[in-house]
């Protein structure tokens, strides 16, 4: 049988560059999946202009700790996806999965880590985006930029736009084939690529997450008050106040409890993926953090999200899971912590000590009163004096 050639006729002018944008879109999408790129849709390069409205309206209700509130220039880098590839004329979306079905640990002598941080999706997607994009690259001709870092771009109103998921009332991105345990990630081009729709999905009138949350934090629906969140508080450097502290538990990096009460994520089926990038499990032995040194803490958590952390910041963290587990064995390590060179370590050990010996913890406190020299230490430790003497 001989071989017959067929020539596809797409026309002339706008129905050939339409017939080829299809075929473009098709292809990106069939190289993704077979990438393992759990999920991409496209949307224009135009900018977000509501993502400016957004943050101003979560600053005026006091939900962005003042030393993080953005400046405009950098809202409007966030909002304008030609500022990082001026060419662009469209943005590929991304979601990678990350659900494995592992349940935390209640092991009060085991700090918890975060589903999306056991290893580091974000950067598995980014390279599997990078592939594609050399994909593009080579066979449309197409000119692209991988983003895969929310701090740069506003990858969720994007994700949106794209028709991936719809906002949560807990602020975060749904699918749905994944809910929200996902990672997204982004690629602009110089392609004009027909969007995909907006999904039209809601929460409907469920509040579950809204009524989870430790710290209340959800107060308003599709907020997140980052003064109060556990998860926005986990990797800056600040003083964790005391209420948030007594709702931390027994966790040491992020926290999910939000997504975890969602009827969309309910019945997911865990994903076969294993991301070995930045892996480092969904617990830590809190005795082995407490006191981990900079070597040691680059080691443990190298390529991870914790690792790009301040150690400090991390060991924070740890301490106030200790004293949250109420157990006598993690008190010398607390006590060696009270007497660190940084405050911040000072200031959560001390509190740490107080949580779990209560008023037998005053001698301690008074005695590392008469020593203490900063101002927010000085502070903590009064406060917690006055409440002993309160009790007594």
């Amino acid at each position: 049988m001989s071989n017959v050639e067929v020539t596809i006729d797409y026309g002339r002018g706008q129905d050939r560059e339409m017939a080829q944008a299809s075929a473009a879109k098709s292809a990106i999408s069939d190289e993704a999946k077979r990438l393992g790129i759990d999920g991409v849709g496209t949307s224009d390069a135009s900018p977000l202009e509501h993502v400016r409205r957004s943050m101003e309206a979560a600053i005026s209700r006091g939900y962005v700790p003042p030393e993080i509130v953005p400046s405009p220039a950098t809202i409007l880098k966030l909002a304008t996806p030609t500022h990082h590839l001026k060419s662009a004329r469209s943005v590929i979306s991304a979601y990678q999965a990350y659900y494995t079905g592992e349940a935390p640990s209640d092991d009060p002598l085991v700090g918890t880590i975060a589903r999306y941080t056991i290893a580091n999706h974000y950067e598995d997607l980014r390279l599997r985006l990078c592939r594609l994009a050399d994909f593009m690259n080579r066979t449309l001709g197409a000119r692209t930029k991988v983003m895969c870092c929310y701090v740069s771009l506003a990858e969720k109103p994007l994700a949106e736009r794209a028709g991936l998921g719809f906002y949560g009332k807990h602020g975060v991105i749904v699918t749905p084939g994944h809910g929200s345990f996902v990672v997204l990630g982004e690629i602009l081009t110089d392609l004009e690529l027909e969007p995909d729709a907006r999904l039209d999905h809601t929460c409907g009138a469920c509040t579950r997450c809204l009524e989870a949350c430790p710290v209340g934090a959800l107060a308003t629906p599709y907020f997140v008050d980052r003064t109060l969140c556990i998860q926005a508080h986990c990797g800056r450097r600040t003083t964790i106040p005391p209420p948030v502290r007594a709702a931390w538990g027994n966790r040491f990096y992020g926290c999910t409890t939000c997504q975890d009460v969602c009827p969309y994520n309910a019945h997911l089926k865990p994903t076969s993926r294993r991301v070995e990038h930045g892996r480092v499990g969904n617990q830590v032995r809190l005795e082995e953090v407490l006191l981990i040194s900079q070597p040691e803490f680059e080691e443990r958590f190298r390529q991870n999200q914790i690792g790009m952390r301040e150690r400090n910041t991390i060991r924070r963290n740890a301490i106030v899971a200790a004293g949250n587990s109420r157990s006598e064995t993690l008190i010398d390590a607390l006590t060696i912590c009270a007497r660190d060179g940084d405050p911040m370590v000072r200031q959560h050990a001390l509190w740490a000590i107080w949580r779990i010996r209560g008023e037998a913890a005053g001698p301690a406190l008074a005695k590392a009163l008469e020593v203490e020299t900063d101002p927010s230490v000085v502070h903590e430790i009064n406060t917690l004096l006055d409440g002993i003497a309160g009790v007594a």
